[in-house]
């Protein structure tokens, strides 16, 4: 059995055809054909069912897909790691959230790039909740995340820090004078609000359906620059971390709720995962160093 003869195999299963295997492969039909009836001649098994409508797997094809679903993705985690070896250096895929773009990871980047000038990021910008699914489906090998539901007990964790939501608005608007709300101070105000796939969202919702009523959305974008400009026009107010809110910028006032928003950030990483040496370094970095 060669991992070729595993990978084309993967590939029929999953496109549930000789023919489209093929053509995602970019190889010819009879050479898939060649490698099943190699496997199943090997180890004495019948793998597919022949339907009319295609191919189906057998019970021992189940068992042999899983087996070398699991095989194949470890080949490719060490194939990953000697390669980073042999050119010195890591990409490491990891998930940022705006916000905690725009102020936690980048101290975090700074400290970790001391002691490892040749490591290499690879950062995509999304909500917590969209991160989460890029972790399960591997996508992302590690991410940052609001930790504050139940959903984080699939991952592995590494908590970071405690952070504050505040409600951000002009310093003309009526209520910028309050030092402190409640969802009944803001439930008519016009909302700047994360675009979908954004922990937040789901808190704010939550708020909202306390006083029976929807938020008046205005605005919908995960830009930061975005959202603090239209708050400083004063055309609605936004809900952002403490640590967003410019202490030298009067011209936005953030105000805490008399029910502390607490959120909670750490990096997460899919449980039981075969994470290569950059991911597996970083999170003993931080672990070590986690002082942000």
């Amino acid at each position: 059995m060669t991992l070729l003869q595993m990978k084309y195999f993967i590939a029929v299963c999953e496109n549930g055809s000789l023919t489209a295997a093929a053509k995602s492969l970019f190889v010819t039909q009879p050479a898939l054909s060649t490698a099943i009836n190699q496997l199943e001649k090997e180890f004495n098994l019948k793998l597919f069912e022949r339907k009319n409508h295609g191919l189906v797997l057998t019970a021992d094809g189940e068992f042999f897909y899983d087996k070398a679903k699991q095989l194949l993705n470890q080949f490719e985690v060490f194939d990953k790691d000697l390669k980073d070896l042999s050119q010195s250096k890591y990409t490491i895929r990891i998930g940022v959230p705006p916000m905690i773009g725009s102020f936690l990871f980048p101290k975090i980047y700074n400290q970790y790039m001391q002691h490892h000038p040749d490591a290499k990021f690879e950062i995509w910008e999304e909500g917590s909740l969209t991160i989460r699914k890029k972790i399960m489906n591997k996508s992302l090998d590690i991410g940052f995340s609001i930790l504050n539901d139940n959903a984080n007990e699939h991952y592995e964790k590494e908590d970071i820090l405690e952070t504050e939501l505040l409600f951000c608005v002009n310093k003309e608007n009526p209520i910028s004078s309050k030092k402190s709300l409640t969802i009944e101070d803001i439930k008519d105000e016009s909302i700047i609000m994360l675009r979908e796939g954004f922990y937040q969202n789901q808190l704010i919702n939550q708020m909202y359906q306390e006083v029976h009523q929807e938020p008046k959305i205005i605005l919908i974008s995960s830009q930061l620059s975005v959202i603090r400009n239209f708050v400083k026009m004063n055309a609605g107010g936004a809900f952002l971390m403490k640590e967003l809110v410019d202490i030298n910028d009067d011209s936005i006032v953030g105000l805490p709720f008399k029910n502390k928003l607490i959120l909670k950030i750490g990096l997460i990483w899919q449980k039981d995962a075969q994470l290569h040496l950059g991911a597996i370094d970083f999170i003993k970095f931080l672990r070590d160093n986690n002082k942000v």
